[in-house]
């Protein structure tokens, strides 16, 4: 037989990186290689990729509009609930057409507008039948019939709360004998005229509204029970004109 050289019986040495003499190390994960649909490590997470350039510049577009009207309607209602200044002087009247009526503010940044009257508007209607005669109907209240609605309701509506705008508005637009100043003043009146004849009943039939007439009862609000040396409240009527009716002021049920 023959006989094995030295270096038949000497120790193997290991076959790779992963292998020593006290047997194989286990394989590093880390260097193991990537799935063949993973992406590449560096590659940027882009989440609008399957966008396409259309869709990118019209998203990208509205964000900038909704962002800009934010930042107007922010400057809007700081400027309407802020003392006078230069911006207020000089477009106080753009700013205040666009808060009111659905964005008025009732309230003054450093000086409260407390309440300290009431008021209960009334109206009533000027009728003409198709023979050409004319009647005057009774007093509606309007301010009841936005308190009923209002008083226990949980979601009272803003609507009800625009004839009180209304008529608040009336005072700065018009004199001291109830003329219109300008084109506020008439706009003003066109739409307290509008408000007012939804709340008033349909005229009869063959019959069509052709003037109003507002009435406000104005009292003062009376002190707390524990406040001493209490007055009685005061107590001022002020009545408007007849104004004129047109078709464009009539509510759907007052149209002939």
């Amino acid at each position: 037989m023959p006989e094995r050289s030295p270096t038949a019986t000497a120790e193997r040495e290991p076959s790779s990186a992963h292998e020593s003499a006290d047997g194989p190390e286990p394989l590093d994960r880390s260097d193991a290689p990537p799935p063949p649909d993973a992406p590449p490590p560096d590659a940027p997470r882009d989440q609008l990729a399957g966008f396409t350039r259309a869709q990118r510049f019209a998203a990208g577009t509205a964000t900038v509009l909704v962002a800009l009207a934010l930042v107007l309607h922010t400057a809007a209602t700081f400027f309407t609930v802020s003392p006078a200044n230069a911006v207020t002087d000089s477009h106080g009247d753009r700013i205040r057409a666009y808060m009111g009526p659905e964005f008025k503010q009732n309230w003054q940044l450093f000086s409260p507008d407390i309440t300290r009257t009431m008021d209960h508007l009334y109206v009533r209607c000027r009728l003409r039948a198709a023979d050409g005669s004319v009647s005057t109907t009774g007093w509606t209240d309007l301010t009841a019939v936005d308190l009923a609605e209002l008083r226990g309701n949980l979601v009272p509506s803003r609507f009800r709360l625009q004839l009180n705008n209304a008529w608040s508005a009336l005072g700065g637009s018009h004199d001291a004998e109830q003329r219109p100043l300008g084109q506020r003043g008439l706009d003003s009146e066109r739409y307290l005229k509008r408000l007012a004849l939804t709340r008033t009943p349909a005229p009869p039939p063959g019959s069509r509204t052709v003037g109003v007439q507002f009435r406000d009862i104005v009292t003062t609000v009376p002190a707390p029970p524990w406040q001493s040396g209490q007055t009685t409240p005061d107590l001022s009527v002020r009545t408007t004109p007849w104004w004129p009716v047109e078709p464009a002021d009539l509510a759907e049920g007052h149209r002939a």
